[in-house]
């Protein structure tokens, strides 16, 4: 007997529901089918390989703390102004001018004929989105910190929207340069979620492949409103270990690669392949210290333990004959190239007996257990090796160091966020790439801030004034006492400002940024 299977009937309307998410999903795959280049269409010639150590954790700038995506937005999206590379000026980008109509009020400019990848139009319209969704408390954005001085963001007309601050905000066309701008369309229609892993930008590059922690497949935006890329193609590939990233750039297989450890600048540059370039660079190395006690009771809470660790750390010597040279001292973590910077403090020297007694004094006259959660060498050169110096100083003054090493940065950065980083561990801010002492002092040492380990509501009242007022004379005072504060309580145990190195092959025309911001769309070809 022959069994009889029956079909639901459907409806029309599901009949239609059904036809309208096959049409959608054959769109879909018919813009996919257009960025992807034919097999063997894709030359060497035309492709840029770009290398980095650490995959980011979403394709969402404003909601990452991690330099891997502050540059990869910089080639999906754009920001209403920028850093001149040459003057280190800030200079308009997606916004025309900008106008302090007065202490709280300041006036934008846009620029016009400007589309989203999507085909979208550019207007104020998705200035207002995009600070509405970083300032939204319930969505926790990364950035928000950064942003918290503004009220709200007012239309004037398409391509004018006024913001309203909170008080005055000295740091504000600084700050242009840290958010990029994201479309009102993709915000309402595609939600949060989905803008983890689909950037819509308006930048030089769209994305087209992400393999996670693999690599990222871009292709030029040829109908950008700027300056197009020398190459159409734009390869980002991961490759966690450095000596095969070094391997890759010597054969050919990446083009620039960063942090190479300075033992390494040598074999480069006599390869005949590749060679290196360094600049000074808005970042700040530290060990941070719970201070806070976010992850528990622990030694560091002890101002007399934080001060006898940065008094048994030997740094001149370790920049001297770990990094060769490669390094700035700083007396807190305030770098040099920031704004506020104080020249007139000095670091801590070296002194074994005085760190001792410290620790003798704090009740650890025998030496004390400290566990030492270390981070892989993703933007600090030479990160192993310089560990290596620090615990074998800090194990001379009586420190006994446990440590345990995460090689996945994501993960470390996921652990300090969360309180779950311990006592002592790898931390180095490259400020947002602004260029101001606030862009440290806020994120990485006030009072509840995620990257903080530190609270001292004096500092918090010093932070406070400094981003409240428009005088500059004035707020270079503010972040003089803030320093002193923060050296004399020994907040972390402050190590060096960063000078990166970059490998580069010599096929092509690039210049190390000090903002550390890499710019493929920059990149040319050598010339014959």
């Amino acid at each position: 007997m022959q069994r009889v299977h029956h079909t639901p009937t459907r409806t029309v309307h599901q009949k239609e529901a059904l036809m309208r998410r096959a049409l959608a999903l054959a769109t879909g795959l018919l813009v996919i089918l257009a960025l992807v280049p034919p097999a063997g269409a894709q030359t060497r010639e035309e492709t840029l390989i770009y290398s980095l150590q650490s995959d980011v954790d979403n394709w969402d700038p404003p909601n990452s703390v991690l330099r891997e995506a502050i540059i990869l937005g910089y080639h999906v999206y754009d920001h209403l102004a920028v850093r001149d590379v040459k003057t280190r000026r800030v200079v308009p980008h997606l916004a025309t001018s900008w106008t302090n109509i007065d202490d709280t009020t300041w006036e934008v400019k846009l620029r016009q004929g400007v589309k989203f990848h999507d085909g979208t139009p550019f207007t104020s319209r998705d200035v207002k989105a995009t600070f509405d969704r970083v300032l939204d408390p319930t969505k926790k954005m990364t950035a928000r910190g950064n942003h918290a001085k503004i009220k709200g963001v007012d239309i004037i007309d398409d391509h004018t929207v006024r913001f309203r601050t909170d008080g005055p905000y000295p740091l504000f066309v600084e700050r242009l340069t840290a958010q990029v701008m994201q479309s009102d369309k993709v915000i309402r229609e595609k939600g949060h979620e989905w803008m983890q892993e689909n950037p819509i930008g308006t930048g030089p590059y769209k994305l087209v492949r992400w393999n996670r922690k693999q690599e990222h497949q871009l292709v030029r935006n040829d109908d950008y409103w700027g300056p197009k890329p020398a190459f159409k193609y734009l390869r980002i590939r991961i490759i966690p270990e450095k000596a095969t990233e070094i391997a890759e750039l010597l054969s050919g297989g990446v083009d620039i690669i960063k942090a190479v450890p300075p033992d390494q600048m040598d074999v480069i540059n006599k390869s005949g392949q590749a060679h290196t370039g360094t600049s000074p660079i808005l970042r700040t190395a530290m060990l941070q210290l719970d201070q806070a006690a976010r992850s528990g009771p622990n030694p560091f809470t002890d101002r007399r333990v934080r001060q006898a660790a940065n008094l048994a750390v030997d740094n001149d010597a370790i920049i001297k004959f770990v990094l060769n040279g490669l390094g700035d001292r700083v007396a807190t973590g305030v770098n040099p190239m920031a704004f506020g910077w104080d020249p007139g403090l000095k670091p801590y020297k070296q002194d074994l007996a005085q760190a001792k007694k410290l620790l003798a004094e704090a009740g650890h006259p025998n030496g004390v257990d400290v566990l030492f959660n270390e981070g892989p060498p993703v933007v600090e050169p030479a990160i192993q090796q310089t560990n290596d110096a620090i615990v074998a100083d800090m194990t001379k003054a009586g420190f006994r160091v446990k440590r345990n090493y995460i090689g996945d940065n994501t993960v470390l950065v996921a652990k300090i966020k969360d309180g779950k980083a311990g006592s002592m561990f790898n931390w180095s801010w490259g400020y947002y790439s602004v260029f101001d002492a606030d862009a440290i002092l806020f994120d990485v040492f006030k009072c509840g801030e995620n990257y903080s380990y530190y609270c001292n509501p004096a500092l918090d009242d010093l932070i406070i004034q400094g981003r409240s007022t428009l005088d500059q004379k004035k707020r270079a005072e503010v972040y003089v006492k803030a320093q002193k504060l923060l050296f004399d309580d020994a907040a972390y145990l402050y190590k060096w400002g960063l000078r990166g190195v970059w490998g580069i092959s010599n096929r092509i025309e690039y210049q190390a940024p000090a903002d550390e911001v890499d710019r493929m769309f920059l990149v040319t070809p050598k010339k014959k």
